[in-house]
Protein backbone atom coordinates (compact mmCIF):
# COMPACT_ATOMS: atom_id res chain seq x y z
CA UNK A 1 0.00 0.00 0.00
CA UNK A 2 1.51 3.39 -1.11
CA UNK A 3 1.53 6.78 0.74
CA UNK A 4 -1.42 7.84 -1.24
CA UNK A 5 -3.68 5.08 -0.78
CA UNK A 6 -2.40 4.90 3.01
CA UNK A 7 -3.94 8.52 3.02
CA UNK A 8 -6.97 7.90 1.52
CA UNK A 9 -7.39 4.48 3.64
CA UNK A 10 -6.82 6.44 6.78
CA UNK A 11 -9.74 9.38 5.91
CA UNK A 12 -12.31 6.68 5.01
CA UNK A 13 -11.93 4.34 7.50
CA UNK A 14 -14.48 4.79 10.48
CA UNK A 15 -12.76 4.33 13.58
CA UNK A 16 -14.48 3.55 16.86
CA UNK A 17 -13.99 5.30 20.06
CA UNK A 18 -11.70 3.03 22.00
CA UNK A 19 -9.63 2.90 18.17
CA UNK A 20 -9.41 6.63 19.15
CA UNK A 21 -8.38 6.55 22.65
CA UNK A 22 -5.64 4.44 21.33
CA UNK A 23 -4.55 7.04 19.16
CA UNK A 24 -5.05 9.74 21.13
CA UNK A 25 -2.90 8.06 23.29
CA UNK A 26 -0.06 7.63 21.19
CA UNK A 27 -0.19 11.50 20.08
CA UNK A 28 0.14 12.86 23.18
CA UNK A 29 3.82 12.21 23.98
CA UNK A 30 3.79 12.40 27.62
CA UNK A 31 0.58 9.67 28.02
CA UNK A 32 4.01 7.18 28.64
CA UNK A 33 3.34 3.18 28.24
CA UNK A 34 0.20 1.04 27.46
CA UNK A 35 -1.53 -2.37 27.29
CA UNK A 36 -4.18 -2.79 24.88
CA UNK A 37 -6.61 -5.19 25.65
CA UNK A 38 -7.80 -6.21 22.53
CA UNK A 39 -10.55 -9.18 22.11
CA UNK A 40 -10.97 -11.32 19.13
CA UNK A 41 -11.36 -9.67 15.99
CA UNK A 42 -11.26 -6.49 17.11
CA UNK A 43 -8.82 -4.95 14.53
CA UNK A 44 -5.85 -5.34 16.80
CA UNK A 45 -3.26 -5.54 13.90
CA UNK A 46 -5.16 -2.61 11.68
CA UNK A 47 -5.04 -0.17 14.79
CA UNK A 48 -1.58 -1.31 15.73
CA UNK A 49 -1.10 -0.27 12.33
CA UNK A 50 -2.30 3.09 11.95
CA UNK A 51 -0.94 4.11 15.44
CA UNK A 52 2.82 3.17 13.92
CA UNK A 53 1.55 4.95 10.98
CA UNK A 54 0.35 8.02 12.26
CA UNK A 55 3.33 8.13 15.03
CA UNK A 56 5.64 8.17 12.12
CA UNK A 57 9.43 8.77 13.22
CA UNK A 58 11.84 6.12 14.34
CA UNK A 59 9.08 3.18 15.07
CA UNK A 60 8.84 -0.56 15.27
CA UNK A 61 6.54 -2.96 15.42
CA UNK A 62 7.48 -6.43 16.88
CA UNK A 63 5.18 -9.49 15.77
CA UNK A 64 4.79 -12.92 17.30
CA UNK A 65 6.07 -14.29 13.77
CA UNK A 66 7.29 -13.68 9.95
CA UNK A 67 3.72 -13.94 8.29
CA UNK A 68 2.28 -11.13 10.56
CA UNK A 69 5.79 -8.81 10.30
CA UNK A 70 5.71 -9.56 6.26
CA UNK A 71 1.63 -8.63 6.65
CA UNK A 72 2.76 -5.04 8.30
CA UNK A 73 5.76 -4.73 6.20
CA UNK A 74 3.45 -4.54 3.02
CA UNK A 75 0.94 -2.05 4.91
CA UNK A 76 3.83 0.59 5.18
CA UNK A 77 5.53 0.41 8.61
CA UNK A 78 8.68 -1.03 10.03
CA UNK A 79 7.65 -4.30 11.41
CA UNK A 80 10.10 -7.27 12.52
CA UNK A 81 9.80 -10.24 14.62
CA UNK A 82 11.83 -10.58 18.16
CA UNK A 83 14.29 -12.93 16.22
CA UNK A 84 14.72 -10.97 12.77
CA UNK A 85 15.62 -7.79 15.34
CA UNK A 86 18.28 -10.03 17.16
CA UNK A 87 19.95 -12.10 14.48
CA UNK A 88 21.93 -9.65 12.53
CA UNK A 89 23.52 -7.99 15.89
CA UNK A 90 23.87 -11.83 17.45
CA UNK A 91 25.82 -13.16 13.51
CA UNK A 92 27.84 -10.49 14.01
CA UNK A 93 28.71 -10.50 17.65
CA UNK A 94 29.78 -14.52 18.05
CA UNK A 95 31.11 -15.12 14.59
CA UNK A 96 29.66 -18.42 13.96
CA UNK A 97 26.97 -19.84 12.20
CA UNK A 98 23.09 -20.59 12.47
CA UNK A 99 22.86 -24.43 13.94
CA UNK A 100 19.45 -25.52 14.29
CA UNK A 101 20.54 -28.71 15.90
CA UNK A 102 23.33 -26.63 18.10
CA UNK A 103 21.94 -29.06 21.38
CA UNK A 104 22.18 -32.16 19.56
CA UNK A 105 26.14 -31.53 17.90
CA UNK A 106 26.69 -30.30 21.57
CA UNK A 107 25.72 -33.70 23.16
CA UNK A 108 27.57 -36.10 20.11
CA UNK A 109 30.56 -33.80 20.95
CA UNK A 110 30.17 -34.45 25.07
CA UNK A 111 30.05 -38.13 23.95
CA UNK A 112 32.68 -38.56 21.88
CA UNK A 113 35.01 -36.04 24.51
CA UNK A 114 34.06 -38.26 27.33
CA UNK A 115 32.30 -36.52 29.03
CA UNK A 116 29.10 -37.81 29.15
CA UNK A 117 28.17 -41.33 28.80
CA UNK A 118 26.49 -42.97 25.85
CA UNK A 119 23.84 -44.03 27.94
CA UNK A 120 23.04 -40.84 29.62
CA UNK A 121 23.07 -39.23 26.30
CA UNK A 122 20.45 -41.63 25.21
CA UNK A 123 18.26 -41.23 28.20
CA UNK A 124 18.52 -37.95 28.87
CA UNK A 125 18.68 -35.92 25.31
CA UNK A 126 15.42 -34.65 24.78
CA UNK A 127 14.94 -33.67 28.71
CA UNK A 128 17.52 -31.90 28.69
CA UNK A 129 16.96 -30.14 24.88
CA UNK A 130 13.64 -28.90 26.18
CA UNK A 131 15.05 -27.75 29.49
CA UNK A 132 17.52 -26.14 27.50
CA UNK A 133 15.30 -24.60 25.74
CA UNK A 134 13.14 -23.37 28.46
CA UNK A 135 15.74 -22.18 30.19
CA UNK A 136 16.75 -19.53 27.78
CA UNK A 137 13.35 -18.70 27.53
CA UNK A 138 12.98 -17.98 30.87
CA UNK A 139 16.60 -16.17 31.08
CA UNK A 140 18.79 -18.51 33.21
CA UNK A 141 21.69 -17.68 33.91
CA UNK A 142 21.24 -13.90 32.82
CA UNK A 143 17.67 -12.77 33.76
CA UNK A 144 17.66 -15.41 36.70
CA UNK A 145 20.10 -17.33 38.80
CA UNK A 146 21.38 -20.81 37.53
CA UNK A 147 20.21 -22.89 40.42
CA UNK A 148 18.79 -26.22 40.42
CA UNK A 149 15.85 -24.46 42.41
CA UNK A 150 15.55 -22.43 39.28
CA UNK A 151 15.89 -25.85 36.55
CA UNK A 152 13.57 -27.53 39.14
CA UNK A 153 10.82 -25.39 39.13
CA UNK A 154 10.96 -24.98 35.28
CA UNK A 155 10.94 -28.80 35.36
CA UNK A 156 7.62 -28.81 36.99
CA UNK A 157 5.89 -25.67 35.41
CA UNK A 158 6.69 -27.26 31.83
CA UNK A 159 5.62 -30.58 32.96
CA UNK A 160 9.15 -32.11 31.19
CA UNK A 161 9.25 -35.65 31.83
CA UNK A 162 12.38 -38.29 30.87
CA UNK A 163 11.40 -40.43 28.46
CA UNK A 164 12.76 -43.55 30.17
CA UNK A 165 11.32 -44.37 33.16
CA UNK A 166 14.59 -45.61 34.81
CA UNK A 167 15.96 -41.42 34.59
CA UNK A 168 16.17 -39.63 37.35
CA UNK A 169 15.25 -35.84 37.31
CA UNK A 170 18.31 -34.53 39.35
CA UNK A 171 20.85 -35.84 37.06
CA UNK A 172 18.70 -34.32 33.96
CA UNK A 173 18.96 -31.39 35.47
CA UNK A 174 22.88 -31.66 36.21
CA UNK A 175 23.13 -32.67 32.31
CA UNK A 176 20.95 -29.68 31.42
CA UNK A 177 22.41 -27.51 32.72
CA UNK A 178 25.82 -28.62 31.12
CA UNK A 179 24.66 -28.52 27.88
CA UNK A 180 23.29 -24.87 28.44
CA UNK A 181 27.04 -24.17 29.80
CA UNK A 182 28.34 -25.98 26.43
CA UNK A 183 26.11 -23.94 24.39
CA UNK A 184 27.02 -20.51 26.07
CA UNK A 185 30.55 -21.47 25.27
CA UNK A 186 29.89 -21.53 21.43
CA UNK A 187 29.93 -19.27 18.97
CA UNK A 188 27.54 -20.77 16.74
CA UNK A 189 24.19 -20.21 17.42
CA UNK A 190 20.25 -21.79 17.42
CA UNK A 191 16.79 -19.95 17.06
CA UNK A 192 16.65 -19.37 20.94
CA UNK A 193 20.41 -17.90 21.17
CA UNK A 194 18.89 -14.88 19.13
CA UNK A 195 17.32 -13.91 22.22
CA UNK A 196 19.21 -15.74 24.58
CA UNK A 197 22.53 -14.33 23.77
CA UNK A 198 21.31 -10.87 23.04
CA UNK A 199 20.88 -10.81 26.39
CA UNK A 200 23.23 -12.80 27.94
CA UNK A 201 26.03 -11.29 26.30
CA UNK A 202 25.10 -7.69 26.29
CA UNK A 203 24.82 -7.55 22.33
CA UNK A 204 23.82 -3.82 21.30
CA UNK A 205 20.89 -4.20 19.24
CA UNK A 206 19.30 -0.72 17.77
CA UNK A 207 17.46 2.00 20.07
CA UNK A 208 13.41 2.95 19.29
CA UNK A 209 11.67 5.84 20.24
CA UNK A 210 8.26 4.36 19.73
CA UNK A 211 7.80 0.50 20.32
CA UNK A 212 4.18 -1.55 19.30
CA UNK A 213 3.88 -5.46 20.06
CA UNK A 214 1.56 -7.47 18.44
CA UNK A 215 0.01 -10.67 19.97
CA UNK A 216 1.85 -9.60 23.31
CA UNK A 217 0.36 -11.76 25.25
CA UNK A 218 2.57 -14.72 24.04
CA UNK A 219 5.95 -12.89 25.31
CA UNK A 220 8.08 -14.19 27.70
CA UNK A 221 10.60 -12.97 29.62
CA UNK A 222 13.62 -12.96 27.61
CA UNK A 223 11.53 -11.07 25.44
CA UNK A 224 10.32 -8.25 27.84
CA UNK A 225 14.39 -8.19 28.56
CA UNK A 226 14.57 -7.45 24.69
CA UNK A 227 12.38 -4.86 24.98
CA UNK A 228 14.41 -2.87 27.86
CA UNK A 229 17.60 -2.93 25.66
CA UNK A 230 15.98 -1.27 22.27
CA UNK A 231 14.11 1.49 24.25
CA UNK A 232 15.74 4.66 25.77
CA UNK A 233 14.91 6.56 28.50
CA UNK A 234 12.44 8.89 26.23
CA UNK A 235 11.09 5.72 24.64
CA UNK A 236 7.53 4.71 24.75
CA UNK A 237 5.70 1.22 24.36
CA UNK A 238 2.65 0.44 23.35
CA UNK A 239 1.54 -3.41 23.46
CA UNK A 240 -1.34 -5.02 21.80
CA UNK A 241 -2.94 -8.27 22.84
CA UNK A 242 -5.81 -10.42 24.44
CA UNK A 243 -5.03 -12.34 27.40
CA UNK A 244 -7.38 -14.68 26.79
CA UNK A 245 -5.67 -16.05 24.13
CA UNK A 246 -2.80 -16.78 25.87
CA UNK A 247 -2.57 -20.62 24.87
CA UNK A 248 1.67 -21.32 24.44
CA UNK A 249 2.80 -21.67 27.67
CA UNK A 250 3.60 -25.16 26.20
CA UNK A 251 5.92 -22.70 24.37
CA UNK A 252 7.43 -20.68 27.34
CA UNK A 253 5.72 -18.17 26.77
CA UNK A 254 4.37 -16.77 30.28
CA UNK A 255 0.38 -17.23 30.68
CA UNK A 256 0.05 -13.53 32.78
CA UNK A 257 1.86 -12.19 30.07
CA UNK A 258 0.35 -9.18 29.85
CA UNK A 259 -0.06 -8.04 33.45
CA UNK A 260 4.21 -8.54 33.64
CA UNK A 261 3.97 -5.65 30.72
CA UNK A 262 1.88 -3.54 32.79
CA UNK A 263 3.76 -4.13 36.02
CA UNK A 264 7.46 -4.11 34.02
CA UNK A 265 6.87 -0.99 32.07
CA UNK A 266 4.18 1.46 34.43
CA UNK A 267 1.73 0.43 31.67
CA UNK A 268 -2.02 2.19 31.42
CA UNK A 269 -4.56 -0.23 30.65
CA UNK A 270 -6.43 0.51 27.33
CA UNK A 271 -9.40 -1.29 25.45
CA UNK A 272 -10.38 -2.53 22.16
CA UNK A 273 -13.56 -4.40 23.25
CA UNK A 274 -15.17 -4.88 20.01
CA UNK A 275 -15.06 -7.83 17.99
CA UNK A 276 -15.79 -6.95 14.63
CA UNK A 277 -15.31 -10.53 13.46
CA UNK A 278 -17.90 -12.05 15.17
CA UNK A 279 -22.00 -12.18 14.92
CA UNK A 280 -23.93 -11.46 17.87
CA UNK A 281 -24.74 -15.31 18.72
CA UNK A 282 -20.90 -16.26 18.73
CA UNK A 283 -20.15 -13.16 21.16
CA UNK A 284 -22.49 -14.06 23.66
CA UNK A 285 -21.60 -17.71 23.52
CA UNK A 286 -18.01 -16.00 24.06
CA UNK A 287 -18.91 -14.08 26.93
CA UNK A 288 -18.87 -17.27 29.71
CA UNK A 289 -15.07 -17.00 29.06
CA UNK A 290 -14.21 -12.75 28.65
CA UNK A 291 -17.32 -10.86 29.59
CA UNK A 292 -16.07 -7.88 28.24
CA UNK A 293 -16.57 -8.68 24.70
CA UNK A 294 -18.90 -6.66 22.51
CA UNK A 295 -20.68 -7.21 18.96
CA UNK A 296 -20.20 -4.51 16.79
CA UNK A 297 -23.00 -2.31 16.20
CA UNK A 298 -23.48 -3.23 12.58
CA UNK A 299 -22.70 -6.99 13.49
CA UNK A 300 -25.08 -9.66 12.08
CA UNK A 301 -26.61 -12.23 14.70
CA UNK A 302 -25.11 -14.95 13.20
CA UNK A 303 -25.90 -18.73 14.73
CA UNK A 304 -24.25 -21.21 17.81
CA UNK A 305 -26.10 -24.28 17.25
CA UNK A 306 -25.39 -28.25 17.75
CA UNK A 307 -25.59 -30.65 15.25
CA UNK A 308 -27.20 -34.10 16.33
CA UNK A 309 -25.61 -35.81 13.78
CA UNK A 310 -23.15 -35.19 10.66
CA UNK A 311 -22.00 -36.57 7.35
CA UNK A 312 -19.33 -35.13 4.49
CA UNK A 313 -21.79 -33.68 3.12
CA UNK A 314 -22.17 -31.31 5.74
CA UNK A 315 -19.25 -29.36 5.03
CA UNK A 316 -17.87 -27.37 2.15
CA UNK A 317 -14.57 -25.66 0.90
CA UNK A 318 -13.85 -22.73 3.31
CA UNK A 319 -15.50 -24.16 5.97
CA UNK A 320 -12.62 -24.90 9.27
CA UNK A 321 -13.17 -27.85 11.75
CA UNK A 322 -11.54 -27.13 15.22
CA UNK A 323 -10.41 -29.75 17.59
CA UNK A 324 -8.51 -29.69 21.21
CA UNK A 325 -6.71 -33.15 20.22
CA UNK A 326 -5.57 -34.65 16.86
CA UNK A 327 -7.23 -37.93 16.73
CA UNK A 328 -10.95 -36.90 15.98
CA UNK A 329 -9.70 -34.73 13.27
CA UNK A 330 -8.23 -37.40 11.52
CA UNK A 331 -11.12 -39.53 11.65
CA UNK A 332 -13.30 -36.34 10.07
CA UNK A 333 -10.38 -35.98 7.37
CA UNK A 334 -10.58 -39.06 6.05
CA UNK A 335 -13.97 -39.46 6.26
CA UNK A 336 -14.46 -36.44 4.16
CA UNK A 337 -11.04 -37.83 1.78
CA UNK A 338 -13.34 -41.13 1.06
CA UNK A 339 -16.46 -39.11 0.23
CA UNK A 340 -14.00 -36.83 -2.04
CA UNK A 341 -14.36 -33.60 -0.20
CA UNK A 342 -11.36 -31.77 -0.31
CA UNK A 343 -9.57 -31.37 2.87
CA UNK A 344 -6.23 -29.98 4.39
CA UNK A 345 -4.89 -30.52 8.20
CA UNK A 346 -2.51 -27.71 9.64
CA UNK A 347 0.28 -28.35 11.23
CA UNK A 348 2.70 -30.27 9.27
CA UNK A 349 5.12 -30.73 12.16
CA UNK A 350 1.89 -32.37 13.33
CA UNK A 351 2.08 -35.23 10.37
CA UNK A 352 5.67 -35.69 10.75
CA UNK A 353 5.65 -36.32 14.57
CA UNK A 354 3.00 -39.30 13.52
CA UNK A 355 5.51 -40.65 10.63
CA UNK A 356 7.90 -40.64 12.87
CA UNK A 357 6.36 -41.94 15.86
CA UNK A 358 5.23 -45.15 13.22
CA UNK A 359 8.70 -45.34 11.56
CA UNK A 360 10.17 -45.78 15.49
CA UNK A 361 7.87 -48.43 15.68
CA UNK A 362 10.28 -50.38 13.33
CA UNK A 363 8.44 -53.11 11.92
CA UNK A 364 6.80 -53.46 7.89
CA UNK A 365 3.59 -55.28 9.27
CA UNK A 366 0.28 -53.10 9.99
CA UNK A 367 -0.35 -55.49 12.47
CA UNK A 368 2.89 -56.06 14.53
CA UNK A 369 2.63 -51.77 14.37
CA UNK A 370 -0.92 -52.09 15.92
CA UNK A 371 0.68 -54.40 18.58
CA UNK A 372 3.83 -51.99 19.30
CA UNK A 373 1.39 -48.68 19.60
CA UNK A 374 -0.82 -50.38 21.60
CA UNK A 375 2.36 -51.07 24.03
CA UNK A 376 4.11 -48.43 23.65
CA UNK A 377 0.67 -46.28 24.68
CA UNK A 378 0.31 -48.50 27.82
CA UNK A 379 3.97 -48.00 28.87
CA UNK A 380 3.94 -44.33 28.04
CA UNK A 381 1.05 -43.17 29.53
CA UNK A 382 1.36 -44.97 32.42
CA UNK A 383 4.99 -43.49 33.19
CA UNK A 384 3.61 -40.46 32.06
CA UNK A 385 0.77 -40.52 34.87
CA UNK A 386 2.91 -41.83 37.73
CA UNK A 387 5.47 -38.83 37.33
CA UNK A 388 2.28 -36.62 37.31
CA UNK A 389 2.69 -35.39 33.88
CA UNK A 390 -0.93 -35.84 32.60
CA UNK A 391 -0.46 -33.40 29.64
CA UNK A 392 2.25 -36.02 27.96
CA UNK A 393 -0.30 -39.07 28.70
CA UNK A 394 -2.74 -37.28 26.54
CA UNK A 395 0.05 -36.50 23.80
CA UNK A 396 0.94 -40.09 23.67
CA UNK A 397 -2.59 -41.02 23.91
CA UNK A 398 -3.69 -38.90 20.84
CA UNK A 399 -0.79 -39.63 18.61
CA UNK A 400 -1.05 -43.18 19.20
CA UNK A 401 -4.94 -42.85 18.60
CA UNK A 402 -4.23 -40.56 15.34
CA UNK A 403 -1.97 -43.25 13.96
CA UNK A 404 -4.59 -46.43 14.60
CA UNK A 405 -7.73 -44.52 13.31
CA UNK A 406 -5.51 -44.06 9.80
CA UNK A 407 -5.09 -47.68 9.74
CA UNK A 408 -8.13 -48.67 9.86
CA UNK A 409 -9.31 -46.36 6.99
CA UNK A 410 -6.33 -48.50 4.80
CA UNK A 411 -8.21 -50.30 1.69
CA UNK A 412 -6.64 -52.73 -0.26
CA UNK A 413 -2.79 -52.50 -1.77
CA UNK A 414 -2.89 -49.08 0.67
CA UNK A 415 -3.26 -51.52 3.84
CA UNK A 416 0.64 -51.40 4.15
CA UNK A 417 3.19 -48.80 6.30
CA UNK A 418 4.45 -47.86 3.45
CA UNK A 419 0.34 -46.73 2.83
CA UNK A 420 -0.08 -45.35 5.80
CA UNK A 421 2.88 -42.82 6.23
CA UNK A 422 1.69 -41.96 2.46
CA UNK A 423 -1.86 -41.38 3.85
CA UNK A 424 -0.20 -39.22 6.19
CA UNK A 425 1.15 -37.26 4.06
CA UNK A 426 -1.54 -36.75 1.86
CA UNK A 427 -3.49 -35.23 4.75
CA UNK A 428 -1.17 -32.19 5.95
CA UNK A 429 -0.55 -31.17 2.24
CA UNK A 430 -0.54 -27.66 1.12
CA UNK A 431 -3.95 -27.25 -0.52
CA UNK A 432 -5.84 -24.16 0.05
CA UNK A 433 -9.22 -24.71 -1.67
CA UNK A 434 -10.71 -27.46 0.54
CA UNK A 435 -12.14 -28.03 3.91
CA UNK A 436 -9.38 -26.97 6.76
CA UNK A 437 -9.10 -28.78 10.15
CA UNK A 438 -7.15 -27.53 12.76
CA UNK A 439 -6.25 -28.13 16.12
CA UNK A 440 -7.14 -24.93 18.12
CA UNK A 441 -3.89 -23.65 19.30
CA UNK A 442 -3.36 -23.92 14.98
CA UNK A 443 -6.32 -22.20 14.59
CA UNK A 444 -5.32 -19.25 16.59
CA UNK A 445 -5.32 -16.22 13.72
CA UNK A 446 -7.33 -17.80 11.73
CA UNK A 447 -11.16 -17.21 10.43
CA UNK A 448 -13.82 -18.94 8.91
CA UNK A 449 -17.57 -18.52 8.00
CA UNK A 450 -18.76 -21.29 9.25
CA UNK A 451 -16.61 -23.29 11.87
CA UNK A 452 -17.04 -26.51 13.33
CA UNK A 453 -16.14 -27.33 17.02
CA UNK A 454 -15.51 -30.76 17.16
CA UNK A 455 -15.89 -32.67 20.58
CA UNK A 456 -16.51 -29.19 22.56
CA UNK A 457 -17.78 -31.48 25.36
CA UNK A 458 -13.98 -32.79 25.91
CA UNK A 459 -12.96 -29.11 26.89
CA UNK A 460 -11.62 -28.42 28.83
CA UNK A 461 -9.14 -31.14 28.93
CA UNK A 462 -9.53 -33.76 31.90
CA UNK A 463 -5.52 -33.71 31.81
CA UNK A 464 -5.31 -30.06 32.87
CA UNK A 465 -5.22 -29.77 37.16
CA UNK A 466 -3.08 -27.17 38.06
CA UNK A 467 -4.51 -23.91 38.10
CA UNK A 468 -2.08 -22.36 34.67
CA UNK A 469 -3.17 -25.71 33.27
CA UNK A 470 -6.93 -24.82 33.58
CA UNK A 471 -6.42 -21.34 32.61
CA UNK A 472 -4.67 -22.31 29.38
CA UNK A 473 -7.87 -24.35 28.73
CA UNK A 474 -10.48 -21.91 29.14
CA UNK A 475 -8.71 -19.79 27.03
CA UNK A 476 -8.65 -22.40 24.07
CA UNK A 477 -12.58 -22.72 24.68
CA UNK A 478 -12.50 -18.60 23.79
CA UNK A 479 -9.88 -18.77 20.85
CA UNK A 480 -12.62 -21.54 19.30
CA UNK A 481 -15.15 -20.01 19.46
CA UNK A 482 -14.25 -16.57 18.08
CA UNK A 483 -12.74 -17.82 14.60
CA UNK A 484 -16.87 -18.13 13.64
CA UNK A 485 -17.63 -15.07 11.47
CA UNK A 486 -21.07 -16.27 10.81
CA UNK A 487 -21.35 -19.52 12.40
CA UNK A 488 -20.46 -21.62 15.35
CA UNK A 489 -21.84 -25.40 15.11
CA UNK A 490 -21.14 -27.82 17.67
CA UNK A 491 -20.69 -31.61 16.10
CA UNK A 492 -19.74 -34.61 18.34
CA UNK A 493 -16.67 -37.01 15.97
CA UNK A 494 -18.91 -39.94 17.21
CA UNK A 495 -22.17 -38.65 15.61
CA UNK A 496 -22.29 -39.53 12.29
CA UNK A 497 -25.24 -39.86 10.49
CA UNK A 498 -23.94 -42.47 7.95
Amino acid sequence: MNAVANAVHAAIRQWSPYQEAVFAFGDDPRAGNAVVIAVAGSGKTTTLVELVRRMGGNSISLAFNKKIADEQVSRGINARTFHSLCAGPVRNYLGGKMDADKLRNLMFAAVADGALSQVDATMYAAFAKRCVGLAKNAGIGCLVQDTEENWAAIVDYHDVEIDDDRGDVARGIEIARALLAASNASCDYDFDDMLYRAVKDGIRLPVFDMVCIDEAQDTNALQRAILRKIMHGGSRLIAFGDPAQAIYGFRGADSSAMDLLADEFDCKRLPLTVSYRCPRAVVAHAKQWVDHIESAPSAAEGSVATLDTWTPATFAVGDMVVCRTTAPLISVAYALLRAKVAVRVLGKEIGQGLTALVKKMNTTGLDRLAEKLDAYSRREVERAIAKGNDAKAAAVADKVESILCLMEALVGDEKTVPGLIRLIESLFNDREHAVQLSTIHKAKGLEAKRVFWLDAHKCPSKWARKPHQLQQEYNIMYVATTRAQEELIMIDSEARGY
